[in-house]
């Protein structure tokens, strides 16, 4: 019924037209890649919310599984009203990104990766040829970069791991799918019997748990080595004063009011002050360990630089 309200509208209906004159795309049969793509871009997303340590993004999860599922029964239909609601939740979500990016223009890496997840999202609804997995693929890169350069911990590093297990055995179907060689899913000995099981043993030995135990570890170890040997170059670096080791308080601290001996307030000293500043002649001089006092979770800490 909403199909054939879009396909009556005036501007719609000559584009509509087009759009099912066009031939049929070529799909993607294979199962298990399209799994596999799934599981890439769930990857990303979860560490994307590891990274900031927020839910913020877990929502995108179900929703693209029964979007994957939705274009895996569709995928050889042409689903011209589907592409539509695409485009137009597409232009949606790109004018919440504009809006979103002029309120932090700090830091766009969080706002990206939110379009690239609503995208990713919409994009699962329309998946029939290997080229729109391929998209996916990136996708779930990106959100894997975007974690990485936003994690500050070493939990990002578990996902890195395991969206390299799932990325090998997805790159060799993909590149078995260029091929035009079948994955073995669908064999039919009775039809092609031989041909399938030497396709299906090819594919299996592939993906043998030895062989892909191997390439794990070749990739890992290759990594390591290159990122041990890549030259840091400085730049922006943030330095925090040197602080000394927390000191317990008998009593009760009070934060909100932090005694400074050295802080002069209204005119008139309220301590010694010992220490001295920089001259040209001797250098720099010592600053007295009891010039400024921290409180940091109920204990304090002694600031100062000699």
């Amino acid at each position: 019924m909403a199909s054939n309200n879009l396909r009556n509208l005036p501007v719609l209906g000559k584009l509509w037209q087009q759009i099912e004159a066009m031939p049929p795309p070529v799909t993607e049969d294979s199962l298990l890649l399209r799994i596999l793509v799934q599981l890439l871009v769930i990857v990303g997303i979860v560490a994307t919310d590891v990274a900031v340590e927020e839910v913020q993004n877990l929502w995108a999860v179900p929703v693209s599984i029964v979007g994957a599922t939705w274009s895996w029964y569709r995928r050889r239909d042409r689903n011209v009203a589907v592409k539509f609601c695409i485009a137009i939740g597409m232009l949606v979500a790109l004018f919440a990104f504009f809006t979103r990016l002029v309120q932090e223009l700090n830091d766009t890496r969080l706002v990206l990766a939110q379009l690239l997840i609503q995208l990713q999202v919409l994009h699962s609804f329309d998946l029939p040829r290997r080229k729109d997995l391929g998209y996916s693929m990136v996708i779930g890169l990106i959100l894997l970069g975007v974690a990485g350069t936003v994690s500050q911990t070493l939990t990002f590093g578990p996902l890195l791991l395991l969206f390299l297990a799932l990325a090998i055995p997805t790159l060799v179907l993909d590149y078995r799918s260029r091929l035009g060689l079948d994955s073995g899913e669908n064999t039919k000995p009775k039809v092609e019997g031989k041909v399938k099981n030497r396709n299906w043993s090819l594919f299996a030995a592939t993906l043998s748990p030895k062989y892909f135990a191997g390439l794990l570890v070749v990739i890992v170890g290759l990594g390591l080595t290159i990122f041990a040997f890549l030259p840091r170059l400085p730049g922006y670096q943030l330095r925090t004063f040197p602080v000394s080791a927390p000191i317990e308080y008998q009593g009760e601290f009070d934060s909100r009011s932090i005694l400074n001996p050295g802080y002069v307030r209204g005119g008139n000293q309220q301590g010694t002050g010992g220490g001295s500043g920089r001259n040209p002649d001797s250098g720099p001089g010592e600053v007295d360990s009891t010039f400024i006092t921290v409180s940091t979770s109920g204990s304090i800490k002694i600031c100062g630089v000699k």
